[in-house]
């Protein structure tokens, strides 16, 4: 991990305990926006799980984190793909689905 993020971390969430339960955001450039910069922070050394910067580590994902990281139309195009494609995903349909007026409400 990249020391500089390291030490921003700890300063954060202390050793020490404490009544606070700190929460930081998983991408720390843009954490409100979808976009690729994940992949930029992987690339950075400034993943904040051991997972995620495996992804950039390891011999058989390392090519798509720099690809993810230096092309965010790809990203993007591949994300909307991906996305589309997982809403297809045991689809409920006839009298075994349910369109629901309010989502957070069954009819």
């Amino acid at each position: 991990m990249d020391t500089k993020l390291a030490s921003e971390l700890k300063a954060k969430c202390p050793n020490n305990g404490g009544a606070s339960d700190p929460t930081v955001p998983l991408d720390l450039v843009t954490p409100n926006r979808l976009d690729n910069k994940y992949y930029s922070n992987l690339k950075n050394h400034r993943g904040l799980l051991t997972s995620d910067q495996t992804l950039s580590n390891s011999p058989s994902t390392a090519n798509i984190v720099r690809s993810n990281a230096n092309n965010g139309g790809a990203w993007a195009n591949k994300f909307a793909a991906a996305m589309v494609k997982m809403g297809s995903i045991d689809v409920l349909t006839g009298s075994r689905g349910e369109i629901r007026r309010n989502c957070r409400v069954v009819n």
